[in-house]
């Protein structure tokens, strides 16, 4: 049916075309729970699409960008690949760029939470076809006015997505952009460190390639931001720590920045009704505060934000926030903040160092091996800092 629309065009009007098109859409056909039909649906509405008229066609770029309104990863699945297909088709016209590039900004970043694990990579991934078919439809005047947020989007994609398909997938929209628009800022420069082998490891996209991608300002603020938006409460613990390593970083490279904008943002997400969060927020605070100890920036903190640091320790004792499913991850990631304060020059009052010196000895005791081994190398550092 879809193979031959001229010999479907001539039994139809081109209005009839244009609600069998709509019904599609309003069957569920992009949105099925079947990969293959949304597939096929989203290339069989492009083909029909790219024959009728433009008004028409213009009707059913709209009725595909408001299936998002369905917030299921198969409707924003089979969204994101009818958007690629009409794209490269010429069907999506200049016009509505507007209204379909936040839904693909969006869709880069989509992941649903469901019990211990998420979904969304297969959106993620049409998300980075839907970039990836722009760079070759567009002309380089056309994608002007959306260069920047598109190239910080894939990069931060290349660089933090989980999945392995979806960081080598966010690289190659991002080269194929590159090399088609020549618009990108520092494009050449960052896919020589970017590559399809280099993001493989995902330890090494987060600890070394959006490092070198940071140095480049056009892009530094958007990964710190999505790094702390987003990666500091994700059900990976894997992610978590290694967001938080990552930010260690960030602060010596960007100190001012991580200072006055990132740690203020990090208080009020230590009392998060999930544990998990709180963990990755006080492993982000505690690599923070070591990156900018090791630089000596820590004596340009303002006296509010010392204040915030020594408060942590009696906060989390007194809102009890080792408790729920989780609180173990609390207990370790409070060991690693202590150690990483302890290491920096930030003082503690005499009934704070004691507080803190039973609640290590708590961990201490704890039945956990990687709660015991936290609270001994936690308790090496403060007592050489505050018992010597």
């Amino acid at each position: 049916m879809f193979g031959r629309c001229s010999r479907f065009s001539a039994h139809c009007t081109e209005s009839s075309v244009s609600r069998v098109i709509v019904l599609f859409l309003q069957c569920s056909h992009v949105r099925c729970s079947d990969t293959q039909t949304r597939w096929s649906a989203a290339k069989g509405i492009g083909r029909i699409t790219c024959r009728l008229p433009r008004e028409l066609a213009d009707e059913v770029v709209t009725t595909v960008i408001d299936t998002t309104k369905d917030d299921s990863d198969t409707a924003w699945h089979g969204t994101c690949l009818a958007i690629a297909e009409m794209a490269r088709r010429g069907v999506l016209l200049p016009e509505r760029l507007p209204d379909a590039f936040p839904v693909v900004l969006k869709a880069l970043h989509f992941e649903k939470r469901r019990g211990n694990f998420s979904v969304g990579n297969h959106v993620r991934d049409s998300a980075c076809y839907v970039c990836w078919a722009f760079g070759r439809a567009y002309a380089p005047a056309v994608l002007r006015p959306f260069v920047l947020n598109l190239a910080g989007a894939l990069l931060i994609t290349a660089c933090y997505d989980r999945e392995v398909n979806c960081r080598r997938a966010a690289s190659a929209a991002f080269q194929e952009n590159v090399g088609r628009q020549g618009t990108f800022p520092h494009g050449i420069e960052i896919l020589t460190r970017a590559d399809y082998f280099a993001l493989g490891n995902r330890s090494n996209a987060y600890l070394n390639v959006s490092l070198y991608i940071a140095q480049f300002e056009d892009y530094r603020i958007p990964l710190i931001e999505h790094l702390v938006e987003h990666k500091l409460n994700n059900w990976d613990q894997n992610v978590r720590v290694v967001a938080s390593k990552t930010l260690y970083h960030m602060a010596r490279l960007d100190p001012q920045y991580v200072a006055t904008h990132t740690l203020p943002a990090l208080w009020p997400r230590l009392a998060s009704v999930e544990p998990l969060e709180r963990e990755g927020v006080l492993l982000a605070m505690a690599e923070i505060i070591l990156g900018l100890a090791e630089i000596g920036y820590e004596d340009k903190l303002v006296p509010d934000t010392v204040t915030n640091i020594q408060q942590i320790i009696p906060t989390i004792l007194k809102k009890r926030l080792f408790r729920g499913k989780g609180g173990e991850f609390v207990r370790a990631a409070v060991s690693r903040f202590i150690e990483c304060v302890s290491r920096s020059k930030v003082t503690y009052p005499s009934d704070l160092v004691k507080t803190t010196a039973t609640l290590l000895e708590e961990n201490l005791k704890n039945p956990q091996e990687y709660i015991q081994i936290a609270a001994v190398e936690a308790y090496r550092a403060f007592a050489n800092r505050f018992f010597s």
